[in-house]
């Protein structure tokens, strides 16, 4: 029997490269191109996403482009007019408001920093979700997460009935494999690399007092990096986001390091390519796929003991308190100090990497639909 399934991509007109973003176009691609007989039907935003637009399925355009008015509006309108077994909302959670004969959603809950580190969340999203997911764990009818880490925190926080027996931990997977460009102007090979979006939980004011702090004991630090002694560049890749106050000031006034802003898919392979360490010290994360691509590239990392990057980087990276600078400088100077560390976290990390599949991501969502799509079966027979 066909199964009929809609995908919600509203939100994938973006341009930018964002970890829930990423989530969307990917999951969306792999259940496509993965399924066995299935037809999916994408829910876009006025027109079809350039990053999905080659995929063999339909596609309902909505008249509008804020995401706000699509999910109070259009949304709960579409919703019980498609005729579907069950519906994917991998971006925000699903309308606030659903009618009656609305097909059983499944949403994600990609991360709770909104409710865990609020300080560091802008204030609309903070009112948004604290607005609609309430509403949101008690209609879906499955929650998905990307770690168990998460998945601690959302039973924490929602003391929802039935909800431990909604939520399905289903990881994230590798971005398709892009071939690596060049290296940017004036970046050698070696360097300690930074990814993710300049806001206040990615810690870029702390990393930068850590890096201050090596570079100040540089004499009597043992590196070697690529054949070069003393401390290698400190290289951050990510777009300006929000609240960063004063941060890109200070990373341009800092001896050593560079930004090089929001880079494309080729640079940023060249990047995880070239670098000695990866230093992604947030104060949280719900998953954190750029821990997983430098796994994927056999870079070992020094990232933040809380939230679910531990989780994820069993075995291939050093912990350490991300709110105290000292810790981050001695993960730092502990792996530049020893190859053999790093080579054995990196050979761990390609290891662990490998399981990480948006095909398997996509085969247990799937699951996920099919399961709860039987469900309205069985209450409609």
């Amino acid at each position: 029997m066909v199964s009929r399934f809609a995908i919600d991509v509203t939100a994938c007109w973006r341009p930018q490269r964002v970890g829930m973003l990423t989530v969307a176009v990917e999951l969306s691609r792999a259940l496509v191109e993965g399924s066995s007989g299935d037809r999916f039907i994408l829910l876009c935003s006025r027109d079809r996403p350039v990053s999905l637009r080659e995929l063999d399925c339909e596609a309902v355009l909505a008249p509008y482009r804020h995401e706000l008015v699509m999910k109070a509006r259009w949304l709960p309108v579409v919703e019980p007019q498609l005729e579907t077994d069950a519906i994917l909302y991998p971006y925000w959670p699903s309308p606030p408001f659903r009618h009656a004969g609305a097909p059983p959603a499944a949403i994600f809950v990609h991360d709770l920093a909104f409710r865990i580190r609020p300080q560091e969340v802008p204030w609309q999203q903070r009112m948004y979700f604290r607005a609609v997911l309430p509403r949101a764990l008690r209609q879906a009818a499955a929650v998905i997460v990307p770690s168990e880490s998460t998945r601690r925190d959302l039973l924490q926080l929602y003391k929802v009935p039935g909800l431990e027996h909604k939520v399905e931990v289903i990881p994230e997977g590798v971005p398709p494999a892009v071939a690596a460009g060049p290296l940017p102007d004036g970046v050698e090979p070696g360097f300690i690399l930074a990814v993710g979006t300049v806001e206040p939980r990615k810690n870029y004011q702390r990393l930068l007092a850590a890096y201050r702090q090596l570079r100040g004991h540089r004499g009597a630090l043992p590196f070697i990096i690529n054949g070069r002694p003393g401390v290698p560049q400190l290289v951050i890749a990510g777009r300006a986001g929000w609240a960063y106050g004063d941060t890109l000031q200070r990373i341009a006034a800092e001896p050593g390091v560079r930004y090089l802003g929001h880079v494309d898919e080729p640079t940023l392979a060249a990047l995880y390519e070239s670098a000695s360490v990866l230093a992604f010290p947030s104060l949280y994360e719900g998953f954190g796929l750029p821990l997983l691509e430098a796994m994927t590239r056999g870079v070992p990392a020094v990232v933040g003991a809380t939230g679910a990057l531990p989780e994820l980087a069993v075995g291939s990276a050093i912990t350490v308190n991300a709110e105290d600078a000292g810790a981050i400088a001695g993960g730092l100077e502990r792996l530049l100090a020893d190859e053999g560390l790093r080579r054995k976290l990196g050979e761990e990390g390609i290891r662990r990497a490998r399981s990480y599949t948006w095909a398997n991501a996509a085969e247990r969502t799937l699951d996920v639909l099919r399961r709860i799509g039987t469900t309205r079966e069985r209450k409609a027979a």
